[in-house]
Protein backbone atom coordinates (compact mmCIF):
# COMPACT_ATOMS: atom_id res chain seq x y z
CA UNK A 1 0.00 0.00 0.00
CA UNK A 2 2.93 2.43 0.88
CA UNK A 3 4.16 1.72 -2.79
CA UNK A 4 1.41 2.42 -4.81
CA UNK A 5 1.00 6.05 -2.36
CA UNK A 6 4.56 6.44 -3.56
CA UNK A 7 3.37 5.93 -7.14
CA UNK A 8 0.31 8.01 -6.99
CA UNK A 9 2.52 11.22 -5.61
CA UNK A 10 4.97 10.76 -8.12
CA UNK A 11 2.41 11.45 -10.86
CA UNK A 12 1.44 14.05 -9.07
CA UNK A 13 5.16 15.82 -10.12
CA UNK A 14 3.69 19.74 -9.22
CA UNK A 15 2.63 18.54 -5.17
CA UNK A 16 5.95 16.83 -5.26
CA UNK A 17 7.82 19.16 -6.37
CA UNK A 18 6.08 22.13 -4.24
CA UNK A 19 5.53 19.82 -1.14
CA UNK A 20 9.16 18.09 -0.62
CA UNK A 21 11.35 19.22 -3.07
CA UNK A 22 11.13 23.15 -3.61
CA UNK A 23 12.62 23.99 0.05
CA UNK A 24 16.09 21.79 0.10
CA UNK A 25 16.64 22.86 -3.36
CA UNK A 26 15.17 26.98 -2.10
CA UNK A 27 17.45 26.54 1.13
CA UNK A 28 20.67 24.86 -0.45
CA UNK A 29 20.23 28.12 -3.07
CA UNK A 30 20.13 30.72 -0.71
CA UNK A 31 22.96 28.87 1.88
CA UNK A 32 25.21 28.95 -1.42
CA UNK A 33 24.14 32.81 -2.33
CA UNK A 34 24.98 33.76 1.22
CA UNK A 35 28.04 31.83 1.87
CA UNK A 36 29.34 34.06 -1.27
CA UNK A 37 29.40 31.47 -3.63
CA UNK A 38 29.63 33.97 -6.46
CA UNK A 39 31.73 35.93 -5.08
CA UNK A 40 35.95 35.93 -4.87
CA UNK A 41 38.07 35.55 -1.72
CA UNK A 42 39.83 38.28 -0.64
CA UNK A 43 43.54 38.27 -1.97
CA UNK A 44 45.81 35.86 0.49
CA UNK A 45 43.02 34.78 2.20
CA UNK A 46 43.75 31.08 3.22
CA UNK A 47 41.28 29.39 5.68
CA UNK A 48 37.80 30.27 5.56
CA UNK A 49 36.04 29.24 8.85
CA UNK A 50 32.53 27.27 8.48
CA UNK A 51 29.99 26.65 11.25
CA UNK A 52 28.72 23.87 9.66
CA UNK A 53 26.75 22.41 12.72
CA UNK A 54 24.91 25.95 13.83
CA UNK A 55 24.13 25.98 9.80
CA UNK A 56 22.51 22.55 10.05
CA UNK A 57 20.52 22.66 13.46
CA UNK A 58 19.35 26.18 11.68
CA UNK A 59 18.14 24.25 8.25
CA UNK A 60 16.20 21.71 10.68
CA UNK A 61 14.10 24.53 11.97
CA UNK A 62 12.23 24.38 9.01
CA UNK A 63 9.57 22.38 10.10
CA UNK A 64 8.50 24.70 12.57
CA UNK A 65 8.49 27.93 10.57
CA UNK A 66 5.01 28.61 8.87
CA UNK A 67 5.87 29.03 5.27
CA UNK A 68 7.88 25.93 5.46
CA UNK A 69 4.81 24.04 7.17
CA UNK A 70 2.62 25.60 3.86
CA UNK A 71 4.44 23.78 1.19
CA UNK A 72 4.55 20.48 3.32
CA UNK A 73 1.27 20.70 4.18
CA UNK A 74 1.24 20.93 -0.24
CA UNK A 75 2.18 17.91 -0.28
CA UNK A 76 0.11 16.39 2.62
CA UNK A 77 -2.94 17.66 0.55
CA UNK A 78 -1.99 15.70 -2.36
CA UNK A 79 -1.66 12.67 -0.26
CA UNK A 80 -4.42 12.70 1.78
CA UNK A 81 -7.19 14.32 -0.26
CA UNK A 82 -6.42 12.58 -3.91
CA UNK A 83 -9.06 9.93 -3.67
CA UNK A 84 -11.75 12.60 -2.91
CA UNK A 85 -10.54 14.42 -5.55
CA UNK A 86 -10.66 11.71 -8.31
CA UNK A 87 -13.35 9.83 -6.39
CA UNK A 88 -11.23 7.07 -6.02
CA UNK A 89 -12.14 5.92 -2.64
CA UNK A 90 -15.06 3.52 -3.73
CA UNK A 91 -12.41 1.86 -5.82
CA UNK A 92 -9.85 1.10 -2.73
CA UNK A 93 -11.78 0.61 0.30
CA UNK A 94 -13.52 -2.51 -0.73
CA UNK A 95 -10.32 -4.15 -1.00
CA UNK A 96 -8.04 -3.28 2.05
CA UNK A 97 -9.13 -1.83 5.87
CA UNK A 98 -9.47 1.21 5.78
CA UNK A 99 -7.26 1.94 8.77
CA UNK A 100 -4.79 0.58 6.56
CA UNK A 101 -5.73 2.39 4.10
CA UNK A 102 -5.26 5.85 5.82
CA UNK A 103 -1.73 4.21 7.85
CA UNK A 104 0.24 4.15 4.41
CA UNK A 105 -0.45 7.61 3.19
CA UNK A 106 0.28 8.67 6.97
CA UNK A 107 3.43 6.07 6.39
CA UNK A 108 4.05 7.59 2.44
CA UNK A 109 4.09 11.23 3.96
CA UNK A 110 6.44 10.50 6.60
CA UNK A 111 8.82 9.03 4.20
CA UNK A 112 8.79 12.12 1.87
CA UNK A 113 9.37 14.53 4.48
CA UNK A 114 12.52 12.78 6.13
CA UNK A 115 13.94 12.62 2.84
CA UNK A 116 13.16 16.18 2.41
CA UNK A 117 14.69 17.02 6.18
CA UNK A 118 17.63 14.92 4.36
CA UNK A 119 18.14 17.30 1.20
CA UNK A 120 17.99 20.00 3.02
CA UNK A 121 20.71 18.91 5.19
CA UNK A 122 22.35 17.94 2.19
CA UNK A 123 21.84 21.23 0.72
CA UNK A 124 23.49 22.87 3.46
CA UNK A 125 26.66 20.59 4.06
CA UNK A 126 27.28 21.07 -0.08
CA UNK A 127 27.23 25.00 0.64
CA UNK A 128 28.94 25.25 3.44
CA UNK A 129 32.27 23.28 2.47
CA UNK A 130 32.05 23.25 -1.16
CA UNK A 131 31.96 26.88 -1.15
CA UNK A 132 35.42 27.28 0.01
CA UNK A 133 37.35 24.99 -2.25
CA UNK A 134 35.57 26.84 -4.84
CA UNK A 135 37.21 29.71 -3.82
CA UNK A 136 40.50 28.09 -3.23
CA UNK A 137 40.08 28.54 0.39
CA UNK A 138 40.86 25.36 2.91
CA UNK A 139 37.57 24.98 5.14
CA UNK A 140 37.78 24.60 8.61
CA UNK A 141 34.61 23.21 10.96
CA UNK A 142 34.58 25.79 13.89
CA UNK A 143 31.78 24.27 15.95
CA UNK A 144 32.15 20.87 16.40
CA UNK A 145 31.14 20.06 19.91
CA UNK A 146 31.70 16.68 21.51
CA UNK A 147 27.98 15.81 21.30
CA UNK A 148 27.53 17.28 18.00
CA UNK A 149 26.33 13.77 16.33
CA UNK A 150 23.53 12.83 19.13
CA UNK A 151 22.48 17.01 19.10
CA UNK A 152 21.95 16.80 15.46
CA UNK A 153 20.11 13.29 15.90
CA UNK A 154 18.12 14.18 18.36
CA UNK A 155 17.15 18.20 16.47
CA UNK A 156 16.57 15.90 13.56
CA UNK A 157 13.75 13.75 15.29
CA UNK A 158 12.46 16.64 16.86
CA UNK A 159 11.87 18.28 13.25
CA UNK A 160 10.63 15.14 11.67
CA UNK A 161 8.18 14.70 14.62
CA UNK A 162 7.20 18.35 14.14
CA UNK A 163 6.28 17.48 10.50
CA UNK A 164 4.33 14.37 11.97
CA UNK A 165 2.04 16.20 13.70
CA UNK A 166 1.68 18.72 10.88
CA UNK A 167 0.65 15.68 8.57
CA UNK A 168 -1.82 14.65 11.24
CA UNK A 169 -3.58 17.85 11.29
CA UNK A 170 -3.42 17.78 7.20
CA UNK A 171 -4.82 14.19 6.94
CA UNK A 172 -7.63 15.07 9.96
CA UNK A 173 -8.73 18.36 7.75
CA UNK A 174 -8.61 16.38 4.40
CA UNK A 175 -11.01 13.50 5.52
CA UNK A 176 -13.07 15.75 7.35
CA UNK A 177 -13.24 18.43 4.67
CA UNK A 178 -12.67 16.21 1.95
CA UNK A 179 -10.60 18.75 0.15
CA UNK A 180 -6.93 19.26 -0.51
CA UNK A 181 -7.50 23.26 -0.28
CA UNK A 182 -9.17 22.91 3.02
CA UNK A 183 -6.40 20.19 3.77
CA UNK A 184 -3.33 22.96 3.01
CA UNK A 185 -5.43 26.01 4.30
CA UNK A 186 -5.98 24.94 7.71
CA UNK A 187 -2.71 23.74 9.07
CA UNK A 188 -0.53 27.02 7.28
CA UNK A 189 -3.20 29.42 8.93
CA UNK A 190 -3.54 27.34 12.34
CA UNK A 191 0.71 27.65 12.34
CA UNK A 192 0.42 31.36 11.28
CA UNK A 193 -1.88 31.65 14.23
CA UNK A 194 0.25 30.19 16.79
CA UNK A 195 3.53 32.03 15.31
CA UNK A 196 1.47 35.02 15.77
CA UNK A 197 0.48 34.50 19.18
CA UNK A 198 3.78 33.87 19.99
CA UNK A 199 5.44 37.30 18.61
CA UNK A 200 2.69 39.31 20.65
CA UNK A 201 2.29 37.42 23.69
CA UNK A 202 5.68 36.52 24.72
CA UNK A 203 7.48 33.45 24.99
CA UNK A 204 6.72 33.16 28.22
CA UNK A 205 2.97 33.93 27.91
CA UNK A 206 2.53 30.81 25.32
CA UNK A 207 4.59 27.84 26.58
CA UNK A 208 2.18 26.79 28.64
CA UNK A 209 -0.32 26.42 25.70
CA UNK A 210 -0.30 22.38 24.31
CA UNK A 211 0.90 23.71 20.53
CA UNK A 212 3.03 21.49 18.57
CA UNK A 213 5.36 24.37 17.47
CA UNK A 214 5.88 25.47 21.09
CA UNK A 215 6.20 21.60 22.04
CA UNK A 216 9.24 21.29 19.83
CA UNK A 217 10.60 24.77 20.85
CA UNK A 218 11.14 23.89 24.64
CA UNK A 219 12.40 20.29 23.39
CA UNK A 220 15.15 22.29 21.15
CA UNK A 221 15.52 24.69 24.37
CA UNK A 222 16.03 21.39 26.53
CA UNK A 223 18.65 20.20 24.02
CA UNK A 224 20.70 23.69 24.97
CA UNK A 225 20.53 22.25 28.84
CA UNK A 226 16.96 24.47 29.57
CA UNK A 227 14.41 22.65 31.14
CA UNK A 228 12.59 19.27 30.84
CA UNK A 229 12.02 17.38 28.15
CA UNK A 230 8.79 15.46 29.17
CA UNK A 231 5.61 17.32 29.01
CA UNK A 232 6.72 18.73 25.44
CA UNK A 233 7.55 15.34 24.25
CA UNK A 234 3.92 13.63 25.36
CA UNK A 235 2.68 17.09 23.82
CA UNK A 236 3.85 16.79 20.25
CA UNK A 237 3.70 12.63 20.42
CA UNK A 238 -0.30 13.90 21.42
CA UNK A 239 -0.23 15.90 18.25
CA UNK A 240 0.85 12.92 16.42
CA UNK A 241 -1.39 10.61 17.49
CA UNK A 242 -4.74 12.00 18.58
CA UNK A 243 -5.58 13.97 14.95
CA UNK A 244 -4.80 10.58 13.16
CA UNK A 245 -6.94 8.57 15.38
CA UNK A 246 -9.58 11.67 14.92
CA UNK A 247 -9.20 10.92 11.12
CA UNK A 248 -9.45 7.42 11.20
CA UNK A 249 -12.24 7.90 13.56
CA UNK A 250 -13.83 10.16 10.90
CA UNK A 251 -13.15 7.87 8.18
CA UNK A 252 -14.95 4.88 9.48
CA UNK A 253 -18.20 5.96 9.20
CA UNK A 254 -17.57 8.20 5.71
CA UNK A 255 -19.67 7.18 2.81
CA UNK A 256 -17.09 6.54 0.10
CA UNK A 257 -19.53 5.00 -2.17
CA UNK A 258 -19.56 8.13 -4.65
CA UNK A 259 -16.39 9.28 -3.54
Amino acid sequence: MILAEILKLRRQRAALFWGFLFLPLFMTLLAFLLGGGLLKPPPGALVSEVRLFRSMIRTLSVSGNPIGQLFYAIGGGAIFAVEYRYSGWRHLVPRAARERLLAAKFAAFALFAAISLLLALAGDVVAMLVIPFVQGLHPVIADTPGNAAATLLLSSLIAFAELMALGSLVMLVAVATRSAMAAILVPFLFALAAAAAGAYLGADAVRSLPLPGYAADALRHWLEGQGSPLIAALTLLGWIALPFAAAVALFRRQDLVSE
